[in-house]
């Protein structure tokens, strides 16, 4: 192997110039096929195809010798795949000159030249072997130089960087490339230096440092050893029910044992009846081999309320008795209203001669019209009165009727203080009423007889209240039956369907009337006072009209007289 490498080395030694010439043109083959190229130099390589192109175009067929060193030859060339045979080139310098030893990647293209163009371009640069080294950039160290005729460039400042961290400015940036591209503020510069202001940088570090930040000491968490078989919500839930009382488990307990509804309202009553232990809970707590002080403070109370005999229905026979004691102290005074309402309607007897008056005044306005000759009308028909316009402005039906009742029955004029029960009992729904005080009496007797079944102490400890709660909601029922009976006699009375009429209806058209009534007598006032002002005031101007005549008849006797 080492003998053939020199003989190898011995023939490329030997070679004549046209041998390497074809050596050379043969690598430049067709730039369909990729593969990589002998050593050669770029400069005289590009020469030599451009002057290859140039000779092409004027006489394919000619030989040119274009120095004693390289000679060119035209011939047709062939690419690896082609059978004819290979194209000739550039040959390298003489043999006295060796070849150059770098291995050069694809060239591109040659440029395009113009026809008739003998002149070949410049080599192209490329990047690392011909393209020529830039000088350094020298600077100026003159500083009261304006650097337009030394040439040089300004020696640039060094940038101030603060020591400390500041505090930011928020602004609005502008990129660098937008601000040169116009002629900003930015771009152009003061054409002296001294125009240009420093800022005090020592002081603005001073005042506008950020100040330092003390890492957060992290103090090591304690890892719960706390035991719970409550899921994290209700625990929760139960935990913030419970600091309400600010006391200790053991007491709450101890409350809903002997039955003391001083620190629980129906509210509270009903977060613990949500808030009690279900079925799993309690199997797990039972079963738990670990002490009480190692579970959470959850599993505490409910372990406590374990220990307390049927304590569901101690919490429900509280809630009872403190639901049927807040029902009772507001549905009795409703219901003694309504009655009383009901019974002023059915004896009030200015309301009977009033409407009675009505019947009078609407027949004679309806004479002869399908709607007169009426034996009565329904209640909500007195709402129907300001309906009625006058002749006169601002005079309605009912402001006439009022002006009759007061010239000559004044005594009518009373009906608003007898509609006064009514109107009082207007917002109150007598329908919704009976639901409820039903509703509670069931679940009163529903807990009576669960306590019959209970132990002794549950017994004496909630029975005393139950059976009086059950007394009063026995009350409540029977003037709630007295009030139905009122209702179905009062439907009679005014000729309305005692299953359909609500007495909720029939009291707020009786308030609306009795507010019409009282508004209606008041403009009637307004306006006798504005009549009497104005006829006052027509005598008086009648009575100054008669002076100035007497005054002016005075003084024409007096002239004739002279």
């Amino acid at each position: 192997m080492a003998k053939q490498q020199g003989q190898k080395s011995n023939q490329g030694s030997s070679m004549e110039p046209k041998d390497s010439a074809k050596n050379l043109l043969t690598s430049t083959q067709c730039l369909n096929h990729r593969k990589s190229q002998p050593r050669r130099s770029v400069e005289k390589v590009n020469k030599c195809i451009q002057v290859e192109m140039d000779l092409e175009m004027e006489n394919p067929s000619i030989d040119l010798i274009l120095s004693p060193k390289i000679s060119i030859s035209k011939k047709p060339r062939q690419c690896p795949g082609n059978t004819s045979s290979p194209q000739q080139g550039v040959s390298s310098p003489s043999q006295g000159q060796p070849a150059m030893p770098a291995l050069l990647p694809l060239l591109p293209p040659p440029p395009f030249l113009p026809p008739r163009c003998k002149i070949p371009p410049p080599p192209l640069l490329m990047p690392g072997i011909n393209a020529p080294s830039l000088p350094p950039h020298q600077l100026c160290s003159n500083p009261e130089c304006s650097h337009f005729t030394c040439g040089y460039s300004e020696q640039p400042c060094p940038k101030k960087t603060p020591k400390l961290r500041m505090k930011v400015f928020h602004w609005q940036k502008l990129p660098s490339d937008v601000v040169r591209q116009s002629r900003s503020m930015w771009a152009v510069a003061p054409s002296d230096n001294k125009e240009l202001v420093e800022p005090d940088y020592a002081s603005l570090e001073l005042l506008f440092c950020a100040s330092p930040t003390k890492p957060k000491q992290t103090r090591p968490t304690k890892k719960s050893k706390e035991v719970t078989f409550i899921s994290p919500r209700k625990s929760l839930l139960l935990n913030i029910f419970l600091k309400q009382f600010k006391c200790s488990n053991e007491e709450i307990v101890s409350m809903i044992q002997k039955g003391d509804r001083s620190r629980f309202d129906a509210g509270i009553l009903k977060q613990l009846l949500k808030l009690l232990p279900e079925s799993h809970e309690i199997n797990k707590l039972k079963s738990c081999k670990e002490e009480r002080s190692e579970l959470a403070n959850a599993d505490q109370f409910y372990l406590h309320l374990l220990e307390v005999p049927s304590y569901q229905l101690r919490i429900e026979c509280m809630l009872i008795c403190e639901e049927t004691q807040i029902l009772l102290q507001c549905l009795w005074p409703k219901a003694q209203a309504i009655r009383t309402a009901c019974e002023t309607l059915l004896s009030s007897h200015r309301l009977l001669v009033f409407c009675q008056l009505i019947l009078k005044v609407g027949n004679f306005l309806n004479y002869g019209h399908h709607a007169g000759d009426a034996g009565g009308f329904r209640i909500s028909t007195l709402l129907k009165l300001t309906e009625t316009k006058a002749n006169q402005s601002h005079i309605t039906l009912l402001h006439h009727i009022l002006e009759e009742v007061e010239k000559n029955h004044k005594d009518l004029l009373q009906l608003p203080s007898d509609l006064d029960f009514v109107s009082k009992a207007a917002g109150f729904h007598f329908d919704a009423m009976r639901a409820d005080a039903g509703d509670n009496l069931k679940k009163l007797l529903e807990i009576e007889k669960r306590l019959f079944l209970s132990t002794e102490d549950l017994k004496i400890q909630h029975t005393k209240f139950v059976q009086s709660s059950v007394s009063a909601s026995k009350d409540l029922q029977e003037e709630l039956a007295n009030i139905e009976k009122k209702k179905e006699e009062l439907a009679d009375y005014l000729c309305e369907d005692r299953k359909q009429m609500s007495l909720e209806d029939v009291f707020n058209t009786m308030k609306t009337f009795r507010e019409l009534f009282l508004k209606a007598l008041q403009e009637n006032q307004v306006r006798k006072e504005q009549a009497a002002k104005s006829e006052k005031r027509k005598k008086e101007l009648k009575v100054e009209d008669t002076k100035r005549l007497k005054a002016e008849h005075g003084k024409s006797s007096i002239f004739r007289k002279k």
